[in-house]
């Protein structure tokens, strides 16, 4: 029921190891600079206000509050979430009634994805209305969700699914404003978050296992299709706005300095946090108990822990969530504008910008349950720390590249076509796992710290440099969630070159024709056994 005491102190580790490095960044770089915060003091009741101070102070509890919002989900999450997609998975794909299926998915695909805290951070930045954004997105969830599940039934390719749809998507991109470009793509590497993420691996391993084992790419993809809806369907609103006549603001919406105390603060993101939060579990949990009622009938045992895995996942969201906001955000979004105030500090902060990129990825909660997945899927032959470092590596690069693009004022575009072209290019030249891992590992790179900690960076730092913020402030998440589909596929190509070595050496040992040795090379694994 409850989670052992080794599982605890496993996560809390690797939580602390995890949130270190990125405050230990932020850390150096406010005592180097010494607080010169834009517009570093107010005054409020006769009283002078260091706003560095409060920054300072507000960032040093938060890193508390990552680290134990971070354990609890990753302990949560493994009972809950993770087992409510592989029960459910598992079941849709065995009824024979096609339009039941179709449904279930959809309204499962609409309910998490709404549920996504990440998506309500991104579009409460964007500056039009949240909840337009929201729904839409939801639907396409939905949509891509049913397709992912067709897919499986009808045994499809999923890299011919993913040049399909992103030409598609590339195609639509030229119909619309070019300010709603960066927004459209970031929406799809944020829709997939902490509470996404684990719920749609758990359904792809269920789809796997239902049809007969868990190492077939079935395992993964769902989260990188799922990806591509969110995308279709900011194109669309975009395309809305457009012929209403209306569309992005003209200027980027600025919130004041805060004059409220760290504890008053701390109790409103709080409060705010636990209802979004909440509104984001219950309806999951009302949906799995109702379906479980009606088609599967898991045992008592079974269902009370994955509640006690839900309220510890909920926990510990609300923590992360509120210690980001509270605490990470408002302190990305000054060291950004703190470094694009002059020209001669732009390169510093394309380094800045990769460490925190690089150090950002390794405190993604979320990141920690595909790797694991992986792992597990591929029987020990990926590993881990091998997956985890690559791509902290791709962030950092994918953020440096974002700073850079603001510098020199190009667009996206000339990114996100040539990388694509060179992910589709590999996706035809390694295993078709690796494929659906690196798409999924793109989705899963660009969670919550990505979208309240590196991407107000990125704005704070396009806001000093006087740049339009919807075009060059916005797309680090895009890039962000590009590079580890190159990257993943990269060690895949690796694996398979190898792998084929390996086997050919192998072969020249062999003395008689007749001899007893026995090769086995799985190309799905890209390994010799």
């Amino acid at each position: 029921m409850i989670p052992e005491g080794r599982t605890w102190f496993t996560k809390f580790r690797e939580s602390v190891i995890s949130a270190l490095p990125i405050a230990l960044v932020i850390l150096v770089f406010f005592l180097v600079t010494r607080y010169a915060v834009p517009g570093d003091y107010f005054s409020k009741d006769g009283i002078a206000y260091s706003i560095g101070d409060m920054q300072m102070v507000s960032f040093a509890i938060a890193v508390v509050m990552i680290v134990i919002g971070m354990a609890l989900f990753n302990v949560g999450t493994e009972q809950s979430m993770t087992e409510i997609g592989r029960i459910i998975g598992g079941s849709l794909v065995q009824k024979k009634r096609l339009f039941f299926v179709v449904a279930m998915t959809f309204l499962i695909g609409v309910l998490v994805t709404i549920a996504e805290p990440d998506l309500s951070v991104l579009s409460g930045q964007i500056g039009i209305n949240e909840q337009i954004i929201v729904w839409a997105i939801g639907v396409g969830v939905g949509i891509f969700l049913v397709i992912g599940v067709i897919r499986a039934s009808l045994h499809q390719s999923l890299n011919m699914l993913f040049l399909a749809f992103y030409g598609l998507c590339f195609a639509l991109i030229y119909f619309i404003d070019p300010r709603f470009l960066p927004i459209c793509f970031d929406s799809g590497g944020v829709t997939t978050g902490p509470v996404t993420v684990p719920f749609l691996l758990g359904f792809g391993l269920g789809i796997a296992a239902s049809r007969g084992g868990k190492n077939s790419e079935d395992s993964f993809g769902l989260t990188a299709l799922c990806s591509i809806g969110p995308i279709i369907a900011v194109v669309i609103i975009s395309l809305i706005l457009k012929g209403t006549g209306k569309g992005l603001p003209t200027e980027y919406p600025l919130n004041g300095p805060a004059t409220d105390s760290i504890w008053q603060l701390l109790g409103n993101d709080s409060l705010s946090t636990m209802g979004s939060v909440a509104l984001s579990v219950i309806p999951i949990l009302v949906f799995f108990i109702v379906y479980e009622l009606l088609f599967v009938r898991i045992t008592a045992k079974e269902l009370f822990r994955i509640i006690i895995g839900l309220v510890i996942t909920y926990v510990g969201l609300v923590v992360f969530l509120t210690a980001v906001e509270w605490g990470f955000l408002p302190i990305a979004q000054t060291v950004g504008r703190m470094l694009g105030t002059s020209t001669e500090m732009h390169y510093l902060a394309i380094g800045i910008g990769a460490l925190f990129g690089i150090f950002g990825v390794l405190a993604e909660p979320a990141v920690h349950v595909l790797v694991n997945q992986m792992q597990e899927v591929s029987d020990g032959h990926i590993r881990k720390g091998t997956v985890l470092t690559i791509l902290a590596l791709a962030n950092g690069v994918a953020v440096a590249l974002s700073i850079l693009r603001c510098h020199f004022k190009f667009g996206l575009e000339y990114y996100i076509i040539p990388g694509y072209i060179i992910a589709f290019a590999l996706s035809f030249a390694v295993p078709k796992i690796y494929t659906a891992m690196a798409f999924d590992s793109g989705g899963v790179a660009s969670g919550p710290m990505t979208s309240t900690f590196v991407l107000p960076f990125c704005i704070g730092f396009a806001i000093s440099c006087g740049h339009d913020v919807y075009s060059y402030g916005f797309g680090l998440v895009a890039v962000v969630a590009m590079m580890p589909i190159i990257v993943v596929q990269a060690l895949g190509l690796s694996s398979r070159i190898k792998a084929a070595a390996a086997l050919s050496k192998a072969r020249k040992r062999i003395i008689e024709e007749n001899d007893d040795q026995i090769i086995h090379f799985d190309w799905e694994k890209g390994v010799a056994q």
